[in-house]
């Protein structure tokens, strides 16, 4: 009994390390088969009292991705010289991270003209300045047309077409009647710029260009 007993004893030492997965003998492997055979926490599943079974994973999701992504932002300049939108594109050029920049003309404003014209001679146009200061107007100019054959006297410029119907009124009011408001068409050449990126690099790059130069509007874009 006591030989049958130590036989048992042996073959139990024996065989405990294939039994406890501490020894693999299929392949070439050497990791241990507990290993292979641990839980995968991606596709762990909590069940619910009610039967609804939830998937947690591990593994980062898209919504975890765009969270560690800053938040782009648009910034808008208006009112720029060609100048001041080289300066802006020179930074931003071969930036890292990168910056957007994107330009556009910006479109002019009309502006409405009181003047009187087709004078056929500056003797003329100089005779009609000196009637006109008769009846008390003091703001006028005396400018040739484009080919410098005809002259016209310009009573002012403004932006809005109810002020130049004002002095046209007051005009009237003083005895000229040959005065006329003409609207001009707007003339661009200022630029607006929109840099697009992560705040703190759209930031940086208007720092760099020495902040928001004079005259020029900074807004976020609509």
């Amino acid at each position: 009994m006591r030989l049958v007993f130590l036989l048992l004893l042996l073959v139990n030492i024996v065989l405990w390390p294939f039994v406890a997965g501490l020894v693999h003998l299929g392949g070439s492997q050497t990791e241990p088969l507990r290993l292979n055979s641990q839980i995968e926490p991606e596709r762990l599943r909590i069940v619910a009292e009610d039967g609804a079974v939830t998937t947690v994973s591990s593994r980062p999701t898209d919504a975890d991705a765009d969270a560690d992504t800053p938040a782009a932002v648009c910034r808008m300049l208006t009112g720029l010289s060609r100048e001041q939108a080289d300066a802006l594109a020179a930074r931003v050029r071969d930036r890292d991270p990168p910056v957007q920049l994107s330009e556009s003309e910006q479109p002019g404003s009309p502006s409405w003209w009181v003047h009187i014209a087709d004078l056929q001679t500056r003797q003329l146009a100089e005779r009609k300045q000196a009637e006109l200061k008769a009846l008390g107007v003091r703001e006028m100019a005396l400018m040739p047309d484009a080919d410098g054959q005809k002259f016209a006297i310009s009573l002012g410029l403004f932006k809005t077409e109810a002020s130049a119907r004002e002095l046209l009124s007051r005009l009237s009011g003083l005895g000229v009647r040959s005065a006329r408001i003409v609207e001009r068409e707007a003339k661009a050449g200022r630029l607006r710029v929109e840099l697009r990126g992560a705040a703190a690099d759209v930031e940086a790059v208007l720092a760099e260009a020495g902040g928001v130069p004079d005259g020029v509007d900074a807004a976020d874009c609509p």
